[in-house]
């Protein structure tokens, strides 16, 4: 029992407040020696960003978890248990530098520009296994230096493994504090929950502007959104009234870009009897003026060009290469089997496409109208 005190004008509500008070500071006090051994194991880094808000994000391993067999022997799977953390800013300057830290890790990021702008921004997906590569490819778009990047999906082997982000974040990590992220889903995230808490996700699909560009992230990978035929039904179709009104209202933009995981046109032979739901996409693609199109999926690079609008596959982020065996005719422009990422430089009105390889050589460029 707290003692009472005759200075107080009210002895019993002033003892309330101090329990209050005091139980406040034990949780406190109890978080900090909960938390006290969180490691960082990803970024900070930048999502969301839009030209007057922001969301800086990070991952923190709290513990593990280890399974042992019972019969046999061998080493344990070990899972990491992983939580993210966020702070979201707004009232920020649109096209303003701006450099942040947190847990003694520090960051950098640009606010959209609003109207006529200069910059670049860097395409590439499938980053999933032989991390080596996925490390090289990484450092050479770093040295690219763009505002930032989207990432074309299947950013890891297995979704629902913990084990597994913590080797993205690792190898994405100056990265990551360069520029801003905006990843889509491919199918080996298999919809799972984190890439939804760790990128701060809402809706599976989202736009975003950039100076005088509008961005559409889809959702293609419909298999992994429901058990049900008639969910997964009702769900493109949802998607699709929402792309068709998202690119509809975004008809001054001076260029339109859509991306997601499953292209709509492939060279890959074995892929083309697939006939992914994205082939559907293309009659508003046209109907809307879209510029062009990035997907992943198939690991390699891919140009195709139908009605004007170019079609870019860029799969080539570690994920194991596959053949381009079977170009369309009249459809498909360049293909090489190898990795790669894509950089388009926009000017304004005007932008231009660079493929670049993993040892740094041109493989396809064209103007963007």
């Amino acid at each position: 029992m707290l003692p009472a005190f005759p200075c107080f004008r009210n002895n019993t509500v002033e003892v309330t407040n101090l329990r209050r008070l005091f139980f406040f500071f034990a949780w406190v006090l109890l978080l900090e020696w909960c938390w006290a051994d969180d490691q960082l194991i990803g970024g900070p880094y930048v999502v969301n960003v839009r030209q007057r808000s922001a969301t800086i994000g990070w991952v923190l391993q709290s513990s593990e978890v280890k399974l042992f067999a019972d019969i046999g022997g061998g080493q344990p799977l070990v899972a990491p248990v992983l939580r993210s953390q966020r702070v979201t800013y707004s009232d920020l300057v649109p096209g303003k530098a701006y450099t942040y830290e947190t847990l003694g890790a520090k960051g950098s990021f640009r606010t959209a520009p609003a109207g006529a702008a200069t910059f670049q921004f860097v395409v590439f997906g499938d980053t999933r296994t032989r991390h080596d590569i996925h490390q090289r490819i990484v450092r050479a778009i770093v040295k690219a230096a763009p505002e930032f990047v989207i990432h074309t999906g299947d950013l890891v082997t297995d979704g629902h493994d913990s084990a597994q982000w913590p080797i993205f974040f690792s190898i994405e990590k100056e990265l990551l504090a360069r520029a801003a992220f905006y990843p889509v889903l491919g199918n080996h995230e298999r919809n799972d929950s984190r890439f939804y808490e760790f990128f701060d996700v809402q809706t599976p699909y989202y736009s975003f502007d950039w100076g005088e560009a509008h961005f559409t992230a889809l959702d293609s990978d419909v298999g992994s959104v429901a058990l049900s035929a008639e969910a997964r039904q009702l769900f493109w179709a949802e998607q699709t009234r929402w792309l068709e009104d998202d690119l509809k209202k975004s008809q001054a933009a001076a260029m339109r870009f859509v991306v997601f995981h499953h292209p709509p046109f492939t060279a890959v032979k074995r892929r083309q009897n697939e006939k992914p739901l994205t082939l559907e996409l293309v009659p508003l693609f046209e109907r809307y003026k879209v510029t062009a199109v990035f997907a992943g999926h198939d690991h390699n690079y891919q140009r195709h060009q139908k009605n004007g609008i170019q079609y870019v596959v860029t799969g080539g982020g570690g994920a194991p290469l596959y053949d381009v065996d079977s170009p369309i005719p009249n459809v498909t422009v360049k293909v090489d089997r190898t990795e790669n990422y894509v950089i388009v430089k926009v000017a304004g009105e005007h932008a231009r496409m660079e493929a670049v390889a993993l040892d740094g050589h041109l493989i396809d460029s064209v103007q963007l109208k």
